[in-house]
């Protein structure tokens, strides 16, 4: 397909029920656009008829795309996948169970065409049990104040990517929830439009307390990745001048005390002291080693590019610019 094209990413997981009007109203929506698309469907796993469903609307659809795997390996890797076989220049995910409108796909087209790489759904008026919406409202206050990014609804799961931004995603574990913020790092514009929600009518929720639990650690690791993946002195120096501050502290209150002519060779916060200060000394050698190593290893093309300018020797033209975009 052209490169204006869409493509409809949406992964699926004992959905049988949902699918036949999911694909019907999806396929609706996108013939109102002159743009060519595809549909692709990742199945993760499923345990019910899905499968069976989903070949033959494959059978019915021309413009589906059907990718089954042999087990449940989650959300991001469908997504993964997904955007993989993707050909599009605007990319729209979108879950399988209709509690997200597939009609509101022009509004996300919309505002990608117009002035977003990335555009998030927000689901304002949100139909779930209060449980899930307090745990989603919980997990969305933490983000927003440790990435800074102010986002409503960081895990709908209807949202519209720009071909580069995809291209740049490594989505593994439950990374999936965190798209906007990945991008962000990238350097990628991220906005938020609201979008209907619905009570779910087919199948059963899989949201259980652990995910919220889960999505703290997975944050850690983002931030983490974000912030210090360059600079990982950073990170651990922070660490090991706490640890030496500590150490430094005790010591000089126990030499103070030594002075005064106590004793202090048999109290245990001498050696909580020494320990301080030899756990924040490998702090920092644990940073200067990574340091060493990023320094070896760092390759330019992991960079986000946005555009080159570049001379071209013996023309009548002075430059020419590739917008990567």
């Amino acid at each position: 397909m052209g490169r204006e094209s869409i493509s409809v990413i949406i992964p699926v997981l004992n959905e049988a029920a949902a699918l036949p009007e999911l694909m019907q109203r999806t396929e609706a929506t996108l013939q109102c656009h002159s743009r060519p698309y595809e549909i692709i469907i990742v199945d993760d796993g499923s345990q019910d008829e899905t499968p069976a469903v989903l070949r033959a609307l494959a059978a019915e659809y021309p413009y589906l795309h059907v990718v089954r795997f042999r087990r449940n390996y989650g959300k991001a890797a469908a997504l993964s996948v997904g955007f993989a076989r993707a050909t599009g220049e605007f990319l729209i995910t979108l879950d399988g169970d209709l509690q997200d409108a597939p009609e509101e796909i022009p509004r996300l087209l919309e505002r990608l065409i117009n002035k977003s790489d990335v555009v998030c759904g927000w689901k304002k008026e949100r139909q779930d049990p209060w449980t899930r919406i307090l745990g989603s409202r919980l997990f969305n206050a933490g983000t927003r104040l440790l990435t800074g990014l102010k986002l409503h609804d960081m895990n709908c799961g209807l949202k519209g990517y720009r071909r580069q931004v995809v291209q740049e995603l490594r989505l593994y574990g439950e990374m999936h929830r965190f798209t906007p913020v990945i991008a962000r790092q990238r350097g990628f514009t991220i906005s938020e439009i609201p979008v209907q929600h619905f009570p779910r009518r087919y199948g059963r929720s899989r949201y259980g307390w652990s995910r919220p639990l889960s999505g703290l650690f997975d944050l850690i690791t983002l931030l983490m990745l974000g912030r210090y993946t360059y600079k990982p002195l950073h990170f651990f120096g922070l660490f090991g001048l706490g640890c030496e501050l500590v150490g430094f502290l005790i010591t000089l209150n126990l030499g103070l005390n030594w002075l005064q002519g106590y004793w202090i060779g048999n109290r245990p916060l001498f050696l909580v002291g020494i320990f301080f200060l030899l756990t924040g000394i490998q702090f920092i050698v644990f940073g200067l080693l990574a340091e060493l190593f990023i320094y070896s290893s760092t390759r330019g093309e992991d960079y986000g590019i946005a555009e080159v300018i570049e001379n071209v020797p013996h023309s009548s033209e002075t430059a020419v610019v590739r917008q990567i975009r």
